[in-house]
């Protein structure tokens, strides 16, 4: 299947659960209690009418969000095969669409996080706030720590210490063994170096500003 179907399907899913959470959850209600104590009441609904004025937006976030992450992905896996493969024949080198592909299986994973939040405030946690909302991340690992007590650039990288980034991780390996047909630790290897290499540098990137901005 070509790369433009699997990102017609993954933002068709992606907008799907993203009106799914809209429809479940109040958000005006959530935003209105989480701000009634710091803003007028002007204020308040002035904010909430924008938030719904530009609601649309988030569409087109997704779309930049998911496009940029499997780009950039992409690219890393794309580095990765150069140097481990730099005396092999350029003819059979692989082309940056068919890492994109790789990498846009990998969003299909990322699709359960949102789906997993949702069944959870749903069904398991129903009495919450809109900071709640925003801090949640599913099977993290910072669902064990009392993220008050926790600087607020350590946050992110904690939540992404999960089952879904796993999961993520062998999808790529699993896509990458599948494309050069070579050994599994091999492509096991290149995707650690890889993408691990642009996962730390992210992180690093995202610390730095968090800091930067409290």
């Amino acid at each position: 299947m070509k790369s433009k179907y699997y990102l017609l399907v993954l933002l068709g899913l992606s907008f799907l659960i993203n009106f799914s959470s809209k429809y479940f959850i109040d958000f005006k209600e959530l935003t209105y209690n989480f701000y009634s104590e710091q803003l007028a009441q002007e204020q308040l609904e002035k904010l909430i009418e924008n938030q719904e004025k530009w609601s649309w937006l988030v569409y087109i976030v997704l779309l930049i969000i998911v496009l940029l992450r499997s780009s950039l992905v992409a690219l890393c896996l794309s580095v990765g095969n150069f140097f481990y493969n730099i005396d092999e024949d350029e003819e059979q080198e692989p082309k940056f669409k068919q890492f994109f592909r790789i990498a846009l299986l990998g969003e299909f994973v990322l699709l359960f996080v949102g789906v997993f939040k949702l069944l959870y405030f749903l069904f398991i946690q129903t009495d919450y706030t809109l900071l709640d909302l925003q801090q949640y991340y599913p099977l993290s690992f910072v669902n064990f720590l009392d993220l008050e007590t926790l600087e607020a650039w350590l946050v992110y990288p904690l939540q992404t210490v999960n089952l879904f980034e796993i999961a993520y991780f062998f999808v790529l390996v699993y896509g990458l063994h599948k494309l050069l047909k070579n050994k599994y630790w091999r492509s096991f290897e290149m995707v650690a170096v890889s993408y691990g290499t642009g996962l730390a540098i992210w992180l690093g990137l995202v610390m730095f500003l968090t800091l930067n901005m409290s």
